[in-house]
C-alpha cells in the first residue's frame, strides 16, 4: 500500500511538472507574439525573435509556422542570415507555401553575396535535361512509364509482335532511368547538409585555420547559403552555390537541419 501511495505521488508530481512546462511554453509564446505585434524597430523585433528562439532551442519545439514567424522577426530586425535560415527550416514543413516563398525570395534578393549556381556542362545539360526537371514531374513520368511497361509486358505475353517487345524494352529502360534519377536526388538530399552564414561577414580561408590564406578577395556575408562538406574541429569546409569550396569558423554558419 505504501509503495502504491509513493508511486501515485511521483505520478502526480510528474504531471504537475509537465503541466507547468506546458504553461511556461504557452506564456513564452504569448510574450513572443505580443513583442512581435507591438514591435516598431529592429531591436524590438530581435527581442521577439529571441523569445521564439528559446522555444526552438530550449524547449525543442519545431514546426513550420514557428520557423516562419521566427524568419519574419529576424528579417524585420535586419538579420538576413537568420531570416533565411529560419525560412529554409520552415520550408521543410510548409514546402511551397505562397507567403513563405515570397518572403524567402525577398530576403534572398537583399543579400550582399549573390552567388549564381554553377551551370551544368552544355553537353550534359542536353543529354540529361530530364534529370533537371522538377521532381514531381519525374515521379509522374515514372508512374506513367511503369504502368506502360507492365501494359506492354502483358501485351507481349499474348503476342509475338515486334512492337510489343520494343515497347517493353523502351518503357522498361525509361522507367529505370527515371528511377535512378529520383534515387540519386533522394540520396543527395538525405546526405546534404545545407546551411546559411549567420555572421555579419566572415573571411573564408583555404584551410581550417587562421594561418591559411583567404579563399576569396572579399569576405562572405550574412545570408550566403552553402552545403557542409566536412567539419574539422571548430571549422567547417563548405561548398557554395557556384561549386567553389572554402573553410569558415563553425560559429559563422548554422545548419538548416536542427540536430
Amino acid at each position: 500500500m505504501k509503495r502504491i501511495l509513493i508511486s501515485a505521488v511521483f505520478i502526480l508530481l510528474a504531471a504537475a511538472r509537465l503541466s507547468a512546462a506546458k504553461d511556461y511554453r504557452e506564456q513564452t509564446l504569448e510574450q513572443a507574439h505580443a513583442l512581435f505585434n507591438s514591435a516598431t524597430n529592429s531591436a524590438m523585433y530581435a527581442e521577439a525573435a529571441q523569445q521564439y528562439q528559446y522555444l526552438v532551442k530550449e524547449e525543442g519545439i519545431q514546426n513550420g509556422r514557428l520557423f516562419y514567424t521566427l524568419g519574419n522577426c529576424w528579417f524585420m530586425a535586419g538579420d538576413l542570415g537568420r531570416a533565411i535560415l529560419n525560412y529554409r527550416r520552415a520550408e521543410v514543413f510548409l514546402g511551397n507555401d505562397e507567403n513563405l516563398q515570397h518572403n524567402l525570395k525577398t530576403a534572398l534578393e537583399k543579400r550582399t553575396d549573390l552567388i549564381p549556381p554553377k551551370p551544368p556542362h552544355p553537353l550534359a545539360a542536353r543529354l540529361l535535361w530530364w534529370h533537371n526537371a522538377p521532381i514531381q514531374i519525374r515521379w509522374l513520368l515514372f508512374a506513367i512509364c511503369w504502368l506502360l511497361f507492365w501494359g506492354a509486358w502483358i501485351w507481349r505475353s499474348k503476342t509475338r509482335k515486334r512492337e510489343a517487345t520494343v515497347s517493353v524494352a523502351v518503357f522498361g529502360s525509361v522507367s529505370i532511368l527515371l528511377l535512378a534519377s529520383l534515387s540519386i536526388e533522394t540520396l543527395r538530399e538525405r546526405n546534404a547538409e545545407p546551411g546559411v552564414i549567420t555572421a555579419k561577414e566572415i573571411l573564408a580561408r583555404q584551410g581550417n585555420g587562421e594561418r591559411y590564406a583567404p579563399a576569396f578577395q572579399d569576405p562572405l556575408h550574412s545570408g550566403t547559403e552553402f552545403e557542409t562538406v566536412e567539419i574539422r574541429g571548430d571549422w567547417k569546409h563548405i561548398r557554395l552555390a557556384d561549386g567553389q569550396t572554402c573553410w569558415i569558423p563553425a560559429y559563422a554558419g548554422e545548419s538548416v537541419r536542427i540536430k
